[in-house]
C-alpha cells in the first residue's frame, strides 16, 4: 500500500498531537511530519515534498499565510495541496485571504476528526491527480522536446498534423517554407491547408492517404522550385488518434540530373534513328545487288551471298532492339498508357505509334520498315480505325498526348 506524506504545522504541540492521532487512527498508510515553526516547515516541505500540508494561521516568526506564499513560489513545492487550519481567523474575509494566498482548503478549530479525515482524503486525491498530470506533462514535454530536436535536425521542411489538418508541430524550415517571418508557435493548431500553397492538391492526397494506405508521395512546384512531398500516417501513442507526417524534399538537383539523362537518351534515340535509316538504305542497296548477283554466280558464291543477307538481317534486328530499349527509357509509360487506352493493338501498330511519337515522316517510316509509303499510309488508316478516331481528329496529336 502506498504511503502518503503529511506535514502538520502548528506552534502548539498539543494541536499537533491531536491532528496527528486523528490521522493515524483513521488509516495507517500515512507518514507524519511535524513542525512548530513556519521556517522549519518550509525546509521540511522542500526536502520531503509531502503529499499534503496542514498549517495553522497565526505562528511566531512566519505566519501560515507567509508559509503558503513561500511554498507557492518554490518550484519543488508549488503544487502541494495545503489546508489552512485555524480557530481565530474564521471569517469569510479570512477564508478569502487564505485562498488568495494559495490555500487549497480551509478547516476550523477545534478540529472535527470526521471532517478532518474527509478533507485529507479529498486533498490526497487532488495531490495524486496533480502528480499524474505533472508526470504526464513531463513525459509530453520530454517527447515534444525529442520530436522538436529530431525535426530541427532534418534538412527538409517537416510538419505533422491531425486528421482534421490541425498542425501539431513543425520545424523552422517548414515555417520558412510557408512564411517569410517564421514564428515558433504561430501555426500550432492552425489548419495546414490555410497556410500552404496548392491546398486542394494536398487535401485530396491526404484523403487518399487516410483512406487507402500508410504512405504516399507526389510532386509539386512551390515558388518555382520542384518538391517531392512524402506523407505517412502516424499514431499518437497517448490518444491513439491518427495524424499525417509530411516532408518536403527539394528535388531541383535530382530533376536536373534526370533532365540531363533524358536529353542524352533522346540524342541516343536520334542517333539510332539515323543508324536505322542508314542501315535500311544500305540494306536495300546490298540486298538488291546480292539478289541480282544470284542470277549469275555459282553455287558456293550463292551460299556466301545468302549468308551475307542473313547477317544484314541480324544486325538490323539488333539495332532495332537497342533503339526500342532507349525509346522505352525516355518514354517510360508510353506503351503502358497506349495499351490501357487502346487495348488490342498489334506489335506493328505499337511500333508505328512509336515512330509517330518521334515525329518520323511516312517516307522515313517506310524506309525503316522496308515498306512503300502507300503501305505506311494504309497502316496509319487501320490504326485510326482501331483507335476509333474520327476524321477531324489529328492522329499525331493523339499520339503525343499519350
Amino acid at each position: 500500500m502506498e504511503k502518503y506524506k503529511i506535514l502538520i504545522v502548528d506552534d502548539e504541540p498539543e494541536t499537533l498531537e491531536i491532528i496527528r492521532n486523528a490521522i493515524l487512527s483513521s488509516e495507517k498508510n500515512y507518514i507524519i511530519y511535524q513542525a512548530l515553526k513556519g521556517s522549519v516547515a518550509f525546509r521540511i516541505a522542500t526536502k520531503e515534498q509531502p503529499d499534503l500540508i496542514i498549517t495553522d494561521w497565526e505562528m511566531p516568526e512566519m505566519s501560515g499565510i507567509t508559509l503558503i506564499e513561500n511554498i507557492r513560489k518554490d518550484a519543488l513545492t508549488v503544487d502541494i495541496p495545503i489546508i489552512m487550519c485555524t480557530g481565530i481567523m474564521t471569517t469569510s474575509q479570512n477564508l478569502d485571504t487564505a485562498l488568495k494566498a494559495g490555500a487549497s482548503d480551509y478547516i476550523r478549530k477545534p478540529v472535527d476528526n470526521i471532517e478532518l479525515i474527509a478533507r485529507i482524503k479529498s486533498m490526497i486525491k487532488l495531490s495524486n491527480s496533480k502528480k499524474k498530470l505533472i508526470e504526464k506533462n513531463r513525459i509530453i514535454t520530454q517527447k515534444n522536446t525529442f520530436i522538436s530536436t529530431v525535426l530541427e535536425s532534418l534538412p527538409q521542411p517537416v510538419v505533422y498534423y491531425n486528421e482534421n489538418g490541425q498542425i501539431q508541430g513543425s520545424n523552422v524550415l517548414f515555417r520558412n517554407f510557408i512564411s517569410t517571418k517564421p514564428q515558433k508557435t504561430k501555426y500550432l493548431n492552425t489548419s495546414v491547408y490555410s497556410c500552404i500553397e496548392q491546398a486542394k492538391i494536398h487535401k485530396q492526397k491526404d484523403k487518399e492517404l487516410l483512406k487507402q494506405s500508410d504512405k504516399i508521395g507526389y510532386k509539386i512546384n512551390h515558388a518555382s522550385t520542384p518538391y517531392l512531398v512524402s506523407k505517412q500516417i502516424y499514431y499518437d501513442s497517448d490518444t491513439g488518434e491518427r495524424g499525417i507526417l509530411c516532408v518536403f524534399s527539394d528535388i531541383t538537383h535530382i530533376q536536373k540530373i534526370h533532365e540531363y539523362e533524358l536529353e542524352v537518351r533522346k540524342r541516343e534515340i536520334a542517333s539510332y534513328e539515323m543508324r536505322l535509316l542508314h542501315m535500311s538504305k544500305l540494306k536495300e542497296e546490298i540486298s538488291g545487288n546480292l539478289k541480282q548477283a544470284l542470277t549469275f554466280t555459282d553455287v558456293e558464291k550463292d551460299n556466301v551471298i545468302i549468308q551475307t543477307l542473313k547477317t544484314i538481317s541480324i544486325d538490323y534486328d539488333q539495332v532495332w532492339n537497342e533503339f526500342e530499349t532507349y525509346f522505352i527509357s525516355v518514354f517510360e509509360d508510353f506503351y503502358k498508357n497506349l495499351d490501357q487506352m487502346y487495348p488490342g493493338l498489334s506489335a506493328n501498330d505499337r511500333r508505328l505509334c512509336a515512330f509517330l511519337k518521334l515525329n518520323l515522316s511516312t517516307k522515313e517510316i517506310a524506309r525503316i520498315t522496308f515498306q512503300n509509303p502507300k503501305s505506311v499510309d494504309m497502316a496509319r488508316y487501320r490504326l485510326r480505325k482501331k483507335m476509333n478516331l474520327d476524321t477531324g481528329t489529328n492522329l499525331i496529336e493523339v499520339i503525343h498526348s499519350i
